[in-house]
Formats: structure tokens, C-alpha cells, sequence
């Protein structure tokens, strides 16, 4: 079940506040014989929002920076 999220993080140096929509993993199902079954997904999260000091920034950042904060968001779930 999907959930919306804001969590405080540091990246390179800076402290930010992101927020978005958490998709938690979803586990396999075995397919049976009548081919039934879901080949499951990973956990995923919609960066919405990052700010700093109440400072939107996200049309700022690079694709690397948006990257990096979005795998310590996932790691931060787990």
C-alpha cells in the first residue's frame, strides 16, 4: 500500500527535507497452470518535493543528486 512520506536526509553535506509517494516491494507469485500470477516489484518512491530551509529546490538538483536521494529514501524504509 502505497504511502506518502517526508523525511530529513543529508546529501552531500546539505540537510533537505524530501517528501513523495513510498510504493512498497511487492512479492512474486508463483504463476500456476492456468498461467495466474504477479512476477512482483520492487520498492519505488515519487520524489515530489526537496527543500532546503523551507526552500524548493527541486527543479535545481541534477539527475545524479536526484538519484542519490531517492536510493536514501528507499534505504531509509527497510
Amino acid at each position: 500500500m502505497s504511502k506518502e512520506i517526508e523525511l530529513g536526509i543529508t546529501v552531500g553535506g546539505t540537510y533537505i527535507t524530501v517528501s513523495g509517494t513510498y510504493h512498497p516491494e511487492e512479492p512474486e507469485e508463483r504463476y500456476d497452470g492456468n498461467m495466474e500470477g504477479y512476477p512482483g516489484s520492487y520498492a519505488e518512491f515519487e520524489l515530489q518535493s526537496v527543500q532546503v530551509d523551507g526552500t524548493e529546490i527541486i527543479d535545481l538538483i541534477s539527475d545524479a543528486i536526484f538519484d542519490e536521494i531517492v536510493d536514501k529514501v528507499l534505504e531509509n524504509q527497510h
